[in-house]
């Protein structure tokens, strides 16, 4: 099985040696058509310029003498060509060159007649042998090819170390995210990865991947504060239900009417825990029962807080609300009463006494805003990401003095989000806290739909 940085390696080195491969031969291609043009414009030079030649010497003797012909035997040998001198009357005079050659190479040249004076005093016949090109030229030819042949080479050896090196850079960070993530699987969340230098897709693959791995993190410890305060909740009322019992046994303690009212309030802790834990994963499932009616946010505002305002007397906390009037939402009145109830009980249990708490309702464009406000201890910036969660407790052992299983925002955020809406906590350690429910309004007739 490949790694992954061969099987990239072995795809940019064959991309780029086709590159490579492909403009090599054009270069070649190209250069040898150049050249043959090259070569035919250098013949036809040569041609023109034997046959001045010819005209001059005819003109100086008035017929054809050896000094022609001595230089016709020059220029074939210099030139590597086959001439053929005719006269006028396109009669044989003498041939010059290597006939054999130009057997090899092809049939005869074109006749160009040798005027003189407006005379045809001759003809010329010439047959380009070697291809009509010097030794010189034919070298160059080849080294031009040798040298594009050994560039493509030398190309083709840098691109290998280039892919190979590249390859391993930019798949270093895949093969160490997979390492980790084997490390992760095995339980290990404790795994990181040092993100590489640069702003790319890799660079925030890594990012996502060490953001994955300490959400993870996070929810294992969730889990287990999760599992350890389960057994906390449940394991108070019922050793407190087995010891009045046994105590009743054992005639240590009466079934009297106090007595079985005390084991009735450690029942009715434990349906509420259970009742709420139901009531997490409806929601969490998103299977939780909504009804579908209208609301009067400001009626049943005043109605919670009114039947709540005995227990903040009770503890001297000031408790009022300030609403708007006919301000209607659609959903089941019984869950947003519940919402309220739980916001104002989180306020009431981290309120001092001597401090207040506001409740106001407002219409906020095409949203409802519910805002439970208090003076009260507020929430630290390390525990306010996660009120939401199930059993959180910034402050175990206060938070357990004071009662309470930890759900209470929990099932809020579901039942909120149940009513397509949302809930949102702001708050500062020692000023207080602001809870604001927003929740889509219903739109009265006439409004813009």
């Amino acid at each position: 099985m490949k790694s992954i940085w061969v099987r990239l390696a072995l795809v940019i080195l064959l991309v780029s040696a086709s590159g490579i491969l492909i403009s090599t031969i054009l270069s070649i291609k190209e250069m040898q058509h150049h050249f043959a043009l090259y070569v035919r414009d250098v013949n036809e030079v040569h041609k023109q310029d034997l046959v001045k030649m010819l005209a001059d010497d005819y003109t100086i003797h008035q017929k054809w003498e050896n000094s022609a012909f001595q230089k016709l035997e020059a220029a074939s040998q210099l030139l590597g060509l086959q001439i053929m001198l005719y006269d006028e009357h396109l009669q044989l005079l003498r041939s010059f060159g290597d006939t054999l050659a130009v057997t090899m190479t092809g049939g005869d040249g074109k006749l160009t007649q040798i005027v003189e004076q407006g005379k045809v005093v001759g003809s010329l016949r010439i047959h380009f042998t070697n291809t009509g090109t010097t030794f010189l030229e034919e070298h160059f030819q080849i080294a031009h090819t040798n040298a594009m042949q050994w560039t493509m080479l030398a190309l083709f050896i840098i691109v290998c170390l280039v892919s190979i090196v590249t390859a391993k850079r930019f798949t270093k960070p895949i093969v160490t995210m997979s390492e980790a993530a084997v490390k992760v699987a095995k339980g290990d969340l404790s795994t990181r990865i040092i993100v590489p230098p640069g702003k790319d897709e890799l660079t925030s693959l890594v990012e996502s991947f060490n953001n994955l791995v300490n959400s993870l993190e996070n929810q294992e410890d969730l889990r287990k504060r999760l599992t350890s305060d389960v057994a906390h909740e449940l394991r108070t009322p019922l050793n407190t239900l087995l010891a009045q019992t046994e105590g009743m046994i054992d005639q240590v303690w009466e079934a009297t009417p106090e007595h079985l009212e005390a084991i009735r309030a450690e029942v009715l802790r434990l349906i509420r825990i259970v009742s709420d834990l139901d009531q997490v994963m409806q929601a969490e499932a998103g299977a939780m029962t909504i009804s579908q009616e209208k609301v009067d946010m400001g009626i049943l505002v005043e109605a919670t807080v009114a039947s709540m305002t005995a227990a903040f007397q009770q503890k001297k906390i000031a408790l009022s609300s300030e609403v708007q009037s006919d301000i209607g939402v659609l959903g089941d009145e019984q869950r947003l009463a519940q919402v309220l109830s739980n916001l104002l009980t989180n306020s009431f249990k981290h309120t001092e006494s001597g401090g207040k708490v506001l409740v106001t309702v407002q219409k906020a464009g095409a949203f409802v805003e519910i805002q439970v406000i208090d003076n009260g201890s507020g929430i630290s910036p390390q525990d306010l990401p996660y009120v939401f969660e199930r059993f959180y407790r910034g402050d175990q052992s206060r938070n357990r003095g004071r009662g309470g299983a930890g759900l209470g925002l929990t099932i809020v955020q579901g039942i909120v989000e149940a009513h397509l809406g949302e809930v949102l906590i702001n708050s500062k350690v020692g000023e207080g806290t602001v809870a604001m429910v927003r929740l889509p309004a219903i739109k009265e007739a006439g409004q813009e739909k």
